[in-house]
């Protein structure tokens, strides 16, 4: 049951993201005019790591925010692509690595109140470097490999300021502590 009732839809962009505005009905009987992404679409998310205890991370520029940001390799699954498949490829393309094993962690929604996205967060174990990134056009990122410790580190520090980075990082702590690669 759907607590709002659709009175129309209507697209706005359908690239680079599909964009609607919907009016709609509310619960209390308002009409109000809703403009969001609508789904399914679905994102991962990728915290490589290697044997040595390293992460293998990218800086990214993020126009919307005119910065370069710290963040794991991520990027959109594709239609009738497996989630766990978007992830070994998001991680060959952004840094060039494979790894040997995938744990899903939770999946969350990052912003439902713009979005019907949902982003499928993984730890990458026994990661290593294959080869070259292969990166898309509009991409202009850097891959560095830094110590756990030091992600953490800024983490805490608030110096990583992708949510979806961030939220991975957490999902990920209690599983690197359990394998020893994390104190």
């Amino acid at each position: 049951m759907k607590p709002w009732k659709r009175l129309s839809l209507e697209d706005l962009v359908t690239e680079p993201v599909h964009i609607v505005k919907e009016r709609l009905l509310t619960h209390t009987g308002a009409e109000i005019t809703y403009i969001y992404r609508p789904g399914p679409v679905e994102a991962v998310f990728v915290l490589p790591v290697t044997a040595g205890g390293t992460a293998l991370l990218i800086r990214q520029y993020r126009h919307p925010t005119g910065k370069f940001l710290l963040e794991v390799p991520a990027g959109k699954v594709d239609d009738g692509e497996r989630p766990e498949a978007a992830a070994r490829r998001e991680l060959r393309e952004e840094v060039g690595a494979e790894a040997g094993r995938l744990l899903a962690l939770p999946a969350f929604h990052p912003q439902p109140s713009f979005n019907a996205v949902v982003f499928r967060p993984y730890l990458a174990l026994e990661a290593r470097r294959v080869g070259e990134p292969q990166l898309e056009r509009s991409e202009l990122l850097t891959p560095l490999e830094l110590p756990l410790t030091e992600v953490y580190r800024r983490l805490e520090a608030g110096e990583i300021e992708d949510g979806a980075t961030a939220l991975t990082l957490f999902y990920a702590r209690p599983r690197l502590k359990a394998l020893g690669l994390l104190d």
